[in-house]
């Protein structure tokens, strides 16, 4: 699912909603403590300041809404930025390599977890501070955490111009689109857990009440773990995104300089990462020695291979390795909120030396006629589904045993895997035994031309 800038949600440590009173007499209570809210809204806006060395450019307008108002927010912005011919293929490509069971419906699954977890949200667009009014009755700590979270939105946005960052990365695939967050999410996550720190040592909160109030949140925040995988890759962004503004150190993310997370951002709005490896490995991005560029397949040349009379590639993506960690993660496997928390819980050994890859996901047009209404009609109706994935790996080894682990999963024992040179390996999903073993042929012999940091790759070690 494309990653639009999500509304606040609990990833750490809380779950966190503004509140004001839906009794008798509402309209006025609202109106205090709206006024109320402003005036610890610009305590914390001054306090986040000084965290980050930046200064605010204008003042951020706060305003209440209803959890209705959120939800709609929501809504609207997957309608305009997602619409739902390209929420079909995604969700198409999803269940293709196995991140979604056949039957998960992916925008009203998205839709159910985001739900009753939205606090609050920065919009970029109105340049405003939205929070949930609800009827609870909130630590005033939660509050001021929750506002920490969202002003440091709004600073980088007047700073880097985070809209802008953000649609230059989102929709081009699902690991840009994790990449994206992880950037404009990790940088609001650290600045929260050091103002969340210094609060907490300060006498000031109760903090007894605060203990109280987590706990339920985060029982009501166990859906994550119930829902499918791919979902998690929510959580996922706020710590891996914060452990790679900070270079690598989480000790530092959550306790040292932000001053150094903000020039940090900077760096990265300037030349954002290029994959959820660099997230995941921030050495792969920060030290110029060991930068590892993903590896990139010519779109162009695969869809000539793939291409057949009345059949087009309909839908392009890179999985990445964050993905690829829950793809080759055993079903089974226990999750928890606590080890989700962790940024190296994000990938795994059989993800790990991931080059790049790329996904094409073909469905067949009305007739055999190489025309353009064909390709449209093919793109409309998703007919007749096949899928192409090929991935790339730094070593031999990584790559066997990234095949090894993906071939344990059911969905990949329905495809037929292609062997590439000793780097590389291709899933053929929903073609019949002729054309399989024909594309296969083609892509072992002559697979689609490589590049990788603007230089000529291919699967073959030396």
């Amino acid at each position: 699912m494309k990653r639009f800038r999500l509304p606040h949600l609990l990833i750490i440590p809380l779950v966190l909603y503004a509140s004001v009173p839906t009794a008798a007499g509402a309209t006025a209570a609202a109106a205090t403590a709206s006024d109320e809210l402003a005036g610890v809204a610009d305590e914390v806006a001054k306090e986040v300041e000084a965290l980050r060395g930046w200064t605010f450019k204008q003042v951020v307008e706060k305003r209440f809404c209803t959890p209705q108002d959120a939800m709609a927010y929501v809504k609207k912005q997957i309608q305009e930025q997602v619409p739902p011919e390209r929420i079909r293929k995604i969700q198409a490509f999803l269940r293709t390599i196995g991140l979604l069971p056949p039957d998960c419906d992916l925008k009203k699954t998205l839709l159910g977890l985001l739900e009753e977890q939205v606090g609050g949200y920065y919009d970029a667009d109105t340049k405003a501070l939205y929070l949930v009014a609800r009827d609870e009755k909130l630590p005033e700590l939660v509050v001021r955490i929750m506002l920490a979270h969202e002003l440091t939105h709004a600073l980088d946005d007047q700073h880097i111009g985070l809209d802008k960052f953000l649609k230059s990365l989102i929709g081009k695939s699902e690991d840009l689109d994790l990449v994206a967050a992880s950037v404009a999410e990790g940088s609001a996550t650290s600045l929260m857990m050091q103002y969340m720190t210094r609060a907490q040592l300060s006498g000031r909160f109760n903090l007894a009440e605060l203990q109280g109030y987590a706990a339920g949140e985060i029982e009501r925040s166990k859906v994550f773990t119930s829902a499918p995988r791919y979902f998690s890759t929510i959580l996922a962004t706020y710590i891996c995104g914060m452990q790679f503004l900070a270079k690598g150190n989480l000790l530092a993310a959550m306790l040292g300089d932000n001053r150094a997370i903000g020039r940090n951002l900077l760096a990265a709005a300037k030349d954002p990462p290029r994959s959820t490896e660099q997230i995941l490995h921030p050495e792969k991005y920060w030290n110029p020695a060991a930068r590892d560029e993903p590896v990139e397949v010519h779109d162009a040349a695969a869809r000539k291979i793939l291409h057949r009379p009345g059949r087009w590639v309909v839908h392009t993506n890179t999985v990445g390795e964050m993905l690829c960690a829950i793809l080759t993660t055993p079903p089974g496997r226990q999750r928890s909120l606590m080890t989700m928390q962790m940024a190296d819980a994000w990938t795994n050994p059989a993800a790990t030396g991931w080059g790049g890859d790329r996904f094409y996901l073909l469905a067949s047009g009305p007739s055999a006629e190489a025309t353009r209404l064909s390709r449209v009609a093919a793109d409309k109706t998703l007919k007749d589904l096949r899928g192409v994935w090929f991935t790339l790996w730094d070593t031999p080894a990584d790559r066997d045993e990234f095949v090894a682990a993906y071939e344990r999963r059911p969905v990949a024992r329905r495809g037929a895997a292609v062997l590439l040179g000793n780097l590389g390996a291709a899933w053929l999903f929903g073609f019949d035994n002729a054309e399989e073993k024909a594309i296969a042929e083609r892509v072992k012999k002559a697979p689609p031309p490589m590049t990788r940091a603007g230089k000529p790759w291919a699967p073959w070690a030396l």
